[in-house]
């Protein structure tokens, strides 16, 4: 398993506990409740774990956590990270179109960070499923 396919593996860990997290906070508040304390420290959560992934990662594989992608690697990344912001645009935008015509934030706010997590899990999932054909 290449350096990539490890960190897309804990990466889809991390989102998935994360994100199934929020949603469950999410949803014992309401969607129209404000945001939750969990939900806002889950950002946080998440730079910290993609720091500490790499640093683990550049100490166990020193040669390899730090060679650029090759062309393959690059192809994989890029079509994993189209698909996520696909995921993401169909997340915000009806976001926003209930903001515009109910002027609730707390949804917009709510659903949006659905979607990044959710779109986080199709990317690193995607790079998964990419990396093993």
């Amino acid at each position: 398993m290449s350096v990539r396919e490890i960190s897309a593996w804990v990466m889809v860990l991390v989102f998935g506990v994360l994100g199934a997290g929020c949603l469950v906070s999410i949803l014992r508040a309401g969607f129209d409740a404000p945001p939750q304390p969990s939900v806002v420290a889950s950002a946080p959560a998440v730079v910290a774990s993609v720091i500490i992934l790499e640093v683990v990662l550049a100490i166990f594989f020193p040669k390899k956590a730090d060679a650029p992608p090759d062309e393959r690697e690059r192809l994989i990344i890029a079509r994993a990270g189209h698909w996520a912001g696909l995921v993401f645009l169909a997340a915000v935008l009806p976001a926003l179109g209930h903001y515009v015509v109910h002027a609730d934030g707390d949804v917009m706010f709510n659903v949006i960070v659905l979607g990044l997590f959710v779109s986080g899990l199709i990317e690193y999932g995607a790079q998964v499923v990419l990396f093993r054909r």
